[in-house]
């Protein structure tokens, strides 16, 4: 298997890793004049997948008071974090709860290393405060900007064999349902609604605070090269997976390049000094501002056809990447959260499989990139620790993740066609990217508690308060399958009475 990484000095942009005020948050809300008499705006998620009109739809509650209020007065009702999710989510045929005002964090319990907080708190914050204490959250995505319910609500994953999702690490919600009954709910009270609460995509009310179990914070070594995208690369992932604490996997596949990025503790910033890494006082960033312009020149290039000159461009991309990212050493967080800044914006669909598929899962995918130009720079791999909660995509399997990510314009049809490749393997799909792209029908044979989620669901919030017109056409297709597959159990009982 060919390799190639770079030896070169590296010399930190300081303005990359020391957060500014405007870095804060990546912007992911565009005020735009609809109307200038009424000065009504439109809010969009990230991916720019959602726009919604801010000033008719969007509340924003600092208390449980105002929350019972909205609920009691409202007949739809979707909630929303950080918007971050792809898939149309809070899309509301009446009205947008925002959790983003309360995000306070009301106390770090040090001895049990849990810390209690509201759902509107950002990730980023959170980690902020618990490092004061030496303390982490317990996993992390790539960015760290979403709130805390936002993530935990649609399943966010980090990219480790070891560590499950973030859900695993919330040990006790408050929900306010939609009768406006406010209870709470851990594994020990409420040990079914616990394991659907989370990732449930918000159907069963709100969510007003968690407490979550934090990890020691720990230092992190991380290293990236490049290799082929070849037969060498398929055969080299498990190992490579399996033998370091965080693994991304990042395929390039006009230029048929991978980068391996793996990420592992050390005792102290000294030592990975000493082996030559690269000290990172703040964020490390996947892509400078120099390599986003690069990227964003390589989909104009694409667009007007001329895809030698765009893979140009991403080659050079690639050796600014592992120039910059070949050894370096930083806090955990700061480590994780790699693309933090610089982003983007694009729409993703990203797939769920039993680790254990892996060699077919990449062999087909290969197969896939070999016959088309995906209409994308890149394809990303993590892998994830199995858990138990009903509607996990890690449900009961470790798993790993293939993400493919496209423009908004041409999204649609690029994803349609990788789902026919990949449906025969069999797929769990992450609950905030491609949720409009499910086939109901699909979903119900991958998660094998999918009729107690429904069934949960439907007692909790009979009238749909909280599910939106995409969300419930998609429960109802899975209503009508479970009907039908109860009442041909009924069936086939009664011809075997018949027999008997």
């Amino acid at each position: 298997m060919s390799s190639s990484s770079s030896n070169f000095a590296i010399n930190i942009d300081e303005s990359e890793h020391l957060l500014k005020a405007e870095d804060t948050l990546p912007v992911n809300t565009k005020a735009i004049n609809l109307d200038v008499s009424t000065k009504s705006s439109l809010l969009s998620n990230w991916a720019e997948t959602v726009h919604v009109e801010e000033d008719k739809l969007v509340r924003y509650p600092t208390t449980k008071v105002e929350i019972i209020d909205l609920i009691e007065n409202n007949d739809k009702i979707r909630c929303a974090g950080a918007m971050h999710s792809c898939a149309p989510l809070i899309a509301s045929e009446g009205i947008i709860m925002s959790m983003t005002k309360m995000d306070k964090i009301l106390g770090v319990d040090v001895d049990t290393k849990r810390v209690r907080c509201e759902s509107g708190v950002r990730i980023h914050d959170l980690c902020t405060e618990l490092a004061k204490y030496d303390l982490a959250v317990g996993t992390l995505g790539t960015i760290d900007w979403q709130t805390i319910s936002g993530a935990v609500m649609t399943g966010t994953h980090g990219g480790s064999l070891t560590v499950p999702s973030l859900h695993a690490f919330v040990t006790e919600y408050t929900l306010i349902t939609p009768n406006c009954e406010t209870i709470v709910v851990s594994k020990e009270s409420e040990p079914k609604l616990f394991s659907a609460l989370a990732p449930s995509m918000g159907v069963f009310g709100v969510v007003t605070e968690m407490e979550v179990q934090a990890v020691p914070l720990q230092i992190l070594e991380a290293r990236m090269i490049a290799v082929d995208f070849d037969d060498d690369f398929i055969k080299s992932f498990q190992d490579v997976m399996e033998s370091n604490k965080y693994c991304r996997v990042v395929i390039y596949p006009s230029i048929k390049k991978v980068t391996f990025w793996t990420a592992n503790p050390v005792s102290s910033r000294d030592d990975a000094i000493a082996r030559g890494a690269v000290n990172y006082p703040g964020y490390c960033n996947f892509r400078n501002k120099a390599e986003k312009v690069m990227l964003e020149e390589y989909l104009i290039l694409c667009d007007l056809g001329e895809y030698e000159g765009a893979d140009d461009v991403l080659s050079q991309v690639l050796e600014s990447q592992l120039e910059r990212l070949n050894h370096y050493v930083g806090q955990y967080n700061h480590i994780l959260c790699k693309e933090r800044n610089n982003g983007i914006p694009h729409a993703d669909i990203e797939f769920n499989f039993d680790f254990k598929k892996n060699v077919e899962v990449l062999t087909s995918v290969m197969s896939y990139c070999e016959e088309n130009r995906v209409p994308y720079y890149n394809l990303e791999i993590r892998a994830t620790e199995q858990d138990d909660a009903m509607m996990s995509c890690c449900q009961g399997r470790d798993a790993m993740w293939i993400d493919f990510q496209a423009k908004a314009d041409v999204a649609t049809e690029f994803f349609g066609d990788i789902e026919k490749t990949l449906k025969p393997i069999g797929f769990r799909k992450h609950w905030a990217k491609g949720l409009d792209h499910t086939d109901a029908g699909y979903a119900m044979k991958q998660f094998p508690k999918m009729y107690e989620f429904i069934a949960l669901m439907q007692t909790i919030d009979p009238k749909g308060k909280f599910r939106n017109n995409t969300g419930e056409s998609w429960y109802n297709a899975m209503g009508n399958l479970i009907e039908d597959m109860d009442g041909n159990e009924v069936e086939d009982e009664k011809k075997v009475e018949d027999v008997q």
